[in-house]
């Protein structure tokens, strides 16, 4: 008997999800660190004191890293662009209005709540306000919504777990005093990489909906500002580095 639920399947957008699920084997993890570091894979399994002459300052590491990093979840990452991208004039024009809605709400936070609404000025901040709204939630409100529902779990699963997974073969080579050593490190760090990419395909108005990531919520101001610049994702995030 045939008991599979197509509505059920769609309604719980299992087919987006499933977009993401991450193909990348450890086997391929280790080869990409391995190239970024210049060695054969075979030598990231040797013991520590063996490696430990190499000893890699940081951004040195982190600037061979991303890359080969980056190619890891080059297929997630093309998955995403055709999900949620944004052209540079979409990119522009959202975040445009997030700057517009931020200093009405600014406004309007200054209200008395016990009379708020209660004179013309209040009146037209109010209404400004829920217009600026309206206009963002009609032209992006697909897309932003798209990433809030779909794309959060699955697709920051996908691209974080190769990543991390390489920083920490990497820090096998890494001086014994690196911060490359530290666990908690290694997951900001792939955060900030994958808060950084997003960004730069969506825009910095998806900012609110990646900011509760672990690290990322301290430099996400650091990381929105890199992306308006144009700067490369291994400049970036070298740079943000040293703040975490």
């Amino acid at each position: 008997m045939n008991t599979f639920d197509l509505k059920k399947y769609l309604a719980e957008n299992r087919l987006l999800q499933e977009e993401f699920i991450s193909e990348v084997s450890d086997n391929e993890i280790q080869a990409a660190a391995a190239k970024a570091l210049g060695v054969s894979p075979e030598e990231l399994d040797k013991e520590e004191d063996k490696i430990e002459e190499i000893g890699l300052a940081l951004a040195v590491t982190l600037a061979g890293l991303i890359p080969p990093a980056l190619e890891l979840v080059g297929n997630v990452t093309n998955k995403a662009k055709q999900m949620i991208g944004l052209n540079d004039q979409e990119k522009k024009e959202l975040a445009n209005l997030n700057a517009k809605i931020k200093k009405a709400k600014g406004l309007v936070d200054t209200f008395d709540d016990r009379t708020i609404g209660s004179n013309d000025k209040e009146k037209r901040a109010i209404e400004l306000l829920k217009n600026l709204k309206d206009e963002r939630d009609k032209k992006f409100g697909t897309i932003v919504g798209n990433w809030a529902k779909h794309a959060g779990h699955s697709l920051h699963h996908a691209y974080v777990t190769p990543i991390r997974k390489m920083f920490e073969y990497a820090a096998k080579f890494s001086k014994k005093d690196s911060k490359l050593r530290d666990k908690d490190y290694r997951e900001k760090l792939s955060n900030i990489v994958y808060a950084a990419v997003m960004m730069g395909i969506a825009g910095v108005g998806i900012a609110s909906h990646i900011g509760h990531l672990h690290g990322v919520g301290p430099v996400l101001t650091t990381i929105a500002d890199g992306v308006k610049e144009g700067k490369s994702i291994v400049d970036l995030v070298k740079g943000v580095a040293s703040l975490i």
